[in-house]
């Protein structure tokens, strides 16, 4: 029994061991080979999956740079200095009087932005330029760097908002913003913005290392921008630009991925884990299998497996680790996404809304206009339109600076908004401009009502810095669909009547009608015309003399601009000279007028010694040095005497008196120069400024002598100019004499000369020179027979 006993427990121990440890063996033989096959293929995946999202999320990363940066170049291309430039430019200003303060202002405003926008330390754009569209460069924050101007495609961008390019430079392949800048609608500039291309490759190599075995190009039309290469046999050939991996290609792990909204493409090539880090070979699966044939192999077999097992346990924690890192990437990722929505939310409002005021924009304010154009022509109503302009807001800007300017626009948009309904819209259109919207308008007199109630809201002052300034506002109002069918037409009626509105003295409303614009047209046409007769010389200089009322002769003469077109025919001082006052064109005038007078003047001198009278106008003091320096100079160049001249102003310039006003004609009174007082009596007249100023002479104003035989409050007027006149020791010149009666009457009170038509209409220097020649002989033939009497 006990023998019986012990051979079982042999043959137990010994085949059925080996019988059960060859079934144990080859079960975890196969569970070894499908644990580890599934480990390969899972790391394999893990692998693919993080480089893929590792690239995704490099070119999400530089599409949303070039996005945010293309709205930060938009922004920037709407800002005041610019407007402020391009309007002074298309004014007609030179670099001497304004343009050169703007273009200063928008230099530093370019400069400026160029330092602040930066990014991990450093600056997002190597160079900012603004170019004109007539291949002029107007600003750039790098001179000292050469640069192509007709790499810019100037035509395409005058139909196109933005681009993308890519252009060779002296420092390398640039990636260039351009951003097309407008003033009234129309292109005038291209703003071009140079991107770093050392921050481009830091940040499509943040998660690069030496050891990652990677290589990654930025290919642009142009040539491969190396981003990153610490992978072996990938190569770059200079002389093409190109990028390529020269290994085997079956063993690297290759992505191609496209940069949206641009002509960029990511290329990456990446190294894969080893094959021979992970014991699935084929010799592995043959020496496994070797194992299972005796006991003591199985033994040794179960060791090397249980060493096998260490092995991949090492593999599985290293693929663990990776997969919390890939895990951690998505969280940054998706927090990445969300500070992306987040920050492309804020830059559609900041593209949608003013940045000072919080109100729509003009781009915003128009596309709502349109919007409800289309939903009033299919309900049939009418949308009022008003353009509100800020009267006198110059003046705080000028008083107290640009700040308190902001100020006053924020506390003037909520006045604004607190005067309309909640239907309707308020939008800036720019500087001191305002836009409100009023839909389902039913009569012209709620019209009246509303832009009554937006008048009334600017009778409070604004208080500012401790300061009250009163400001009103003037408004042009349009209607759809009476005044146009699109925003545009509207807007544009709307500024037609809000001009007419201060023409007619501000602080009050108008509705357009196409009067107003006939008006317009002709005042573009004048402008125009008044620019080219100029530049041809077709203005030409009238003289009227002017007479001593006792001796009838004629002792001085008046010096008159006229100007004869060939479209418009005869255009009275009255409609051009206002012009040119607004559009800086008086400058030229007067110097026109100043100089070839004076030298007609000095010509004269030779046939009678008489004075010249010249007109001067208010605007031409706001340079009171230059004004000053041009008098010496053409009285030095022309020869006459400076006692010979004298300037005419009107009373409005004394109103707006500085002190290099008073300067000026202190120095001009030195010299001998005359000062008279045009149109006395029409202004803002007052004794001090007679005194103050030293005035040798006054003229009565027309106006006055016309009636004065036959009104008698005229009459009276005229007599008392004359008896103050006399007192002050001033000299009187009555303009517009044109009979006996009135000449007699000026001549009974006192009054030493005259004008008007009963002595000469204004005529050219040949026929005034005839007359002055007469003149002399009548004077001469007098003397003779007086004589031989």
């Amino acid at each position: 029994m006990l023998t019986s006993n012990m051979k079982h427990f042999k043959w137990f121990n010994s085949k059925t061991a080996i019988i059960i440890a060859g079934i144990l063996l080859s079960g975890y033989l196969i569970l070894i080979l499908t644990v580890t096959n599934l480990g390969q293929s899972r790391l394999k995946e893990s692998q693919n999956s993080e480089l893929n999202l590792r690239v995704s999320n490099y070119t999400e990363n530089l599409s949303f740079f070039f996005d945010a940066s293309e709205k930060n170049i938009a922004n920037l291309s709407q800002k005041r200095d610019v407007n402020t430039y391009f309007s002074n430019l298309a004014a007609g200003m030179s670099l001497q009087y304004g343009l050169g303060s703007s273009l200063f202002s928008l230099t530093q405003m370019i400069e400026n932005f160029t330092r602040s926008n930066m990014m991990d330390g450093q600056q997002i754009y190597t160079r900012v330029m603004i170019v004109g569209i007539g291949q002029t460069v107007i600003v750039n924050t790098r001179p000292e760097v050469a640069f192509d101007i007709n790499q810019l495609p100037l035509k395409e961008m005058e139909t196109k908002d933005h681009k993308l390019q890519v252009v060779k430079g002296v420092e390398g392949t640039a990636i260039q913003l351009l951003q097309t800048i407008y003033h009234q609608n129309k292109p005038v500039a291209i703003l071009v913005a140079t991107l770093n291309t050392d921050l481009l490759i830091k940040l499509l190599s943040t998660q690069e290392h030496l050891e990652s075995g990677s290589c990654l190009t930025l290919v642009t039309p142009i040539g491969d921008i190396l981003v990153w290469n610490s992978l072996q046999g990938c190569e770059t050939e200079t002389e093409i630009g190109k990028t390529s991996y020269y290994g085997d290609n079956s063993r690297i792990i290759y992505f191609e991925k496209k940069v949206a909204s641009t002509p960029l493409v990511l290329e990456s090539w990446f190294k894969p884990v080893s094959e021979q880090d992970i014991f699935t070979s084929a010799w592995f699966i043959a020496g496994i299998s070797l194992l299972a044939l005796p006991v003591f192999l199985g033994l040794i077999y179960l060791m090397r497996v249980n060493n096998a097992n260490l092995v991949l346990q090492t593999q599985v924690e290293l693929s663990s680790e990776q997969q919390q890192k890939l895990a951690m990437q998505n969280t940054q990722l998706h927090e990445e996404i969300s500070k992306r929505k987040e920050s492309e939310s804020k830059l559609e409002y900041q593209a949608t809304h003013d940045e000072l005021t919080n109100l729509a924009n003009r781009t915003h304010g128009m596309a709502r206009l349109q919007e409800m154009i289309g939903r009033s022509h299919v309900k049939q109503t009418q949308i009022l339109l008003l353009f509100i302009d800020l009267d006198n807001f110059k003046q705080v800007n000028d008083t107290v600076g640009h700040h308190a300017g902001d100020l006053l626009l924020k506390q003037a948009s909520k006045r604004l908004l607190k005067s309309v309904r909640t239907s309707d819209i308020v939008a800036r259109l720019g500087g001191d401009e305002f836009l409100v919207i009023v839909p389902d308008i039913q009569h012209q007199d709620s019209a009246k009502l509303v832009a009554s109630s937006i008048l009334s809201v600017f009778e409070k002052p604004f208080r500012i810095e401790q300061q009250e300034f009163f400001v009103s506002a003037s408004i042009g109002m349009s209607v759809y669909p009476k005044d146009g069918t699109n925003a545009s037409t509207l807007l544009k009626r709307a500024d037609t009547a809000l001009y007419s509105v201060k023409d007619m003295g501000r602080n009050g409303f108008n509705f357009y009608d196409e009067q107003m614009n006939l008006d317009v047209q002709r005042s573009f046409a004048l402008n125009v015309r008044l620019h080219q007769a100029v530049q041809q010389g077709e203005l030409e200089i009238y003289y009227q003399p002017i007479l001593d009322l006792v001796s009838r002769k004629i002792v001085a003469a008046e010096a008159l601009m006229r100007w004869t077109d060939s479209e418009l025919g005869f255009v009275s001082p009255e409609d051009f000279i206002p012009l040119a006052e607004k559009n800086g064109l008086i400058h030229r005038l007067g110097d026109i007028v100043l100089l070839e007078a004076c030298t007609q003047a000095a010509a004269w001198q030779q046939i009678s010694p008489i004075k010249i009278a010249i007109n001067f106008s208010s605007v031409q003091f706001r340079y009171c040095e230059a004004l000053q320096e041009r008098i010496v100079d053409v009285l030095v160049q022309t020869g006459l005497p400076a006692s010979q001249l004298e300037m005419e102003v009107t009373e409005s310039l004394l109103i707006e008196q500085d002190n290099a006003l008073m300067k000026m004609l202190a120095y001009l009174k030195q010299l001998g120069v005359g000062l008279s007082i045009d149109d006395f009596g029409t202004g803002y007249s007052a004794l001090s400024y007679l005194q103050k100023f030293s005035f040798t002479k006054l003229k009565i104003d027309r106006a006055f002598i016309n009636n004065m035989t036959v009104c008698s409050s005229d009459a009276s007027l005229v007599s008392a100019i004359l008896a103050m006149a006399k007192s002050l020791k001033l000299k009187v010149v009555a303009e517009g004499i044109e009979n006996d009666e009135q000449a007699l009457f000026l001549q009974q009170h006192n009054c030493e000369f005259g004008q008007g038509y009963l002595f000469s209409r204004p005529v050219p220097a040949a026929e005034f020179t005839q007359l002055l020649i007469r003149d002399q002989n009548e004077a001469s033939f007098t003397e003779q027979i007086e004589r031989a009497g």
